[in-house]
């Protein structure tokens, strides 16, 4: 694996021992990496939800901003 991803082994070792949540866990196990692709997606909804969110509000803010300027000129 870590040829694959072009990096020294003992940065690897590093790795697995510091996200490792319990010592005897083996590294990769079929359920923690289901449960990681399921939390990965709700993860991703949320971010898309958030984005949306802020997209809804920079545009309310633009509508805003233009109000402000339109009724702050003087009437003649």
């Amino acid at each position: 694996m870590a040829e694959e991803l072009n990096i020294p082994k003992s940065t690897l070792h590093q790795w697995m021992s510091k996200y490792r949540e319990l010592k005897h866990e083996p590294v990769a196990s079929v359920d923690r990496v289901k449960e990681l692709e399921v939390e990965l997606q709700e993860m991703r909804r949320l971010l898309q939800e958030k984005e949306h969110t802020l997209a809804d509000t920079q545009e309310e803010l633009a509508i805003v901003k233009k109000a402000v300027h339109i009724f702050s000129k003087p009437k003649s």
